[in-house]
Parts: C-alpha cells; sequence; structure tokens
C-alpha cells in the first residue's frame, strides 16, 4: 500500500456526495454481487459485530467497492508535525476507511503536545478529515530548569523549542503562568509601549512589574492596571517620558507617578 501522505481537499462533488448511508449502500452491493454474503447479513448484528473474520471481511469488500482511503485532509496544523498526525492515523492509503476508529484517532492526536482539540471525521466514499485547533503561544515561563514556552492557559508546550519563541515577553514569579494571560492582553492595547516589553514579572501574586528591553522597570498597581499602562501611554505621546534616563517609573499610587533616574554608579574608593 501507498504510505499515508496528506494533501487538499478533492473537487469531485459526485464523490463527495455519499454519507452515512453507505452502511445500507454497501449491504446491497454484497447482495447483489455475492450471494453467498446474503447469510453472513442475516446474522443478528451482536454476532456480527464480535466475529473478527466477518468484519475484516466486510472491510476489505467495501474496500473493494470504493471506500477505501484515497484522501487526508487536515486543517489547522502550523506547529504540530505531520509525522506525528500520520502517526495518530496508523493506516495507508488503501485501507477501508470504515475500518477507522475515528474515536481513537482523536484520542491520540489530543494527547501531542501542540494541539487544544482535535475532531475527526470519515466523508465517504474515500476521504478522511482531520481539524485541530492548537495551543496559542503566549510568552515564555521562566522556570528552574530554563525558559518553557506557555500558551494563553498558562500550560507549558513541552514539545516545543523556547528558542524558537525568543521574541515572546518573558514571565516570571508565583502565579504568573495562569495570568500572564490577561495582562499580556493589557499590555498589547498600547502597541506602542509593548513594542518594548521583554519580560513582566509578577510580584507576590498580586501585580506585575513591567520591564522594557531600555532597562526602565514600569510598576503597575494591583488594582486598575490597564488604565495605569493606558495614561503612561498617553504621558509618553506628550512627554516622551519613555525615551529619559530612568530606572523606574511606579505608578502603584492613583493620581501619581514617581520616577526613579538612573544614577551612575561611584568609582571604586569614592567617597560619596
Amino acid at each position: 500500500m501507498r504510505r499515508l501522505i496528506p494533501f487538499a481537499k478533492s473537487s469531485k462533488p459526485a464523490k463527495r456526495a455519499a454519507n452515512a448511508s453507505i452502511w445500507h449502500q454497501i449491504k446491497w452491493r454484497i447482495v447483489a454481487k455475492r450471494g453467498a454474503v446474503l447469510a453472513l447479513l442475516s446474522v443478528p448484528v451482536g454476532l456480527w459485530v464480535q466475529s473478527e473474520i466477518v468484519t475484516n471481511a466486510f472491510y476489505d469488500f467495501s474496500a473493494e467497492q470504493g471506500y477505501a482511503l484515497s484522501e487526508l485532509q487536515i486543517t489547522g496544523r502550523n506547529f504540530t508535525q505531520t509525522n506525528q498526525i500520520l502517526s495518530a492515523i496508523d493506516a495507508d492509503y488503501g485501507t477501508a476507511l470504515l475500518s477507522l476508529n475515528v474515536h481513537d484517532i482523536q484520542a491520540k492526536l489530543n494527547q501531542l503536545g501542540w494541539v487544544k482539540s482535535a475532531t475527526v471525521t470519515r466523508h465517504y466514499p474515500d476521504a478522511l478529515s482531520i481539524a485541530i485547533v492548537e495551543k496559542r503561544p503566549m510568552a515564555l515561563l521562566q522556570t528552574k530548569a530554563g525558559h518553557r514556552l506557555i500558551d494563553y492557559d498558562g500550560e507549558i508546550i513541552f514539545s516545543a523549542n523556547a528558542s524558537d519563541f525568543a521574541h515572546l515577553p518573558v514571565v516570571a514569579g508565583d502565579g504568573a503562568a495562569s495570568t500572564a494571560g490577561i495582562i499580556i492582553d493589557a499590555l498589547k492595547t498600547e502597541p506602542e509601549l509593548f513594542a518594548d516589553v521583554w519580560a513582566i514579572h509578577r510580584v507576590s501574586d498580586r501585580r506585575w512589574d513591567v520591564h522594557l528591553r531600555s532597562g526602565m522597570a514600569v510598576k503597575l498597581p494591583e488594582t486598575d492596571a490597564i488604565l495605569a499602562w493606558s495614561k503612561l501611554a498617553v504621558l509618553d505621546r506628550d512627554t516622551q517620558i519613555m525615551a529619559r534616563d530612568l530606572a523606574s517609573i511606579d505608578l502603584r499610587v492613583p493620581g501619581q507617578l514617581i520616577v526613579e533616574p538612573n544614577l551612575p554608579i561611584a568609582k571604586k574608593g569614592r567617597k560619596t
């Protein structure tokens, strides 16, 4: 059999017209072409399912009549490896479409690192469709073992190489992974400021410090962090405060902005 390779959806509408009534169609083709099989079809359903020999004969005959896998349609795949998907299917072209257990295939796909959810559907007479929803990479979580890529649910994507996502912000601190999605979406509302963000630190699992590429830290308040960030963006457009040589901007006190300038480090031996 030819090895399974996914390709685009066929443009043969007549071929796609078959539906779930395929069981009925195959039954009558068997009766018409092989009268001896008629006796098998009269066996109670329970015995039919239990008989592996009869079931396999049924699958083989269905494949001979055109209900064999010849198209694989995959949508939603960006990071998931194709060979992982093919391994989950574990079938070749020509395999009887009816013999494929879509529930088992779906369960295997849902165990893949990048897959958030997967839906597997048979399209008679000869196609298998796989729709994948992948996890959304959000940030790099700082851990004792190094940086780990996390999605918007704060879950580590173990199959991902963190170095491939160095453009994403780093998050750190207790409770950072599970709450980072909210603050990152808030910071993105001011794209000019967000472009300079390289890390955000969760402080005491209550609030955030935002660290910029310039070395400046912006201390956000525990409440109304989005409002404080937006006010800072407005102030920067008017005064270019973010371009100044500052160590930090403290927004924790409502209605106040406290700045800490970068002070030169005294030379060794010099009295201060």
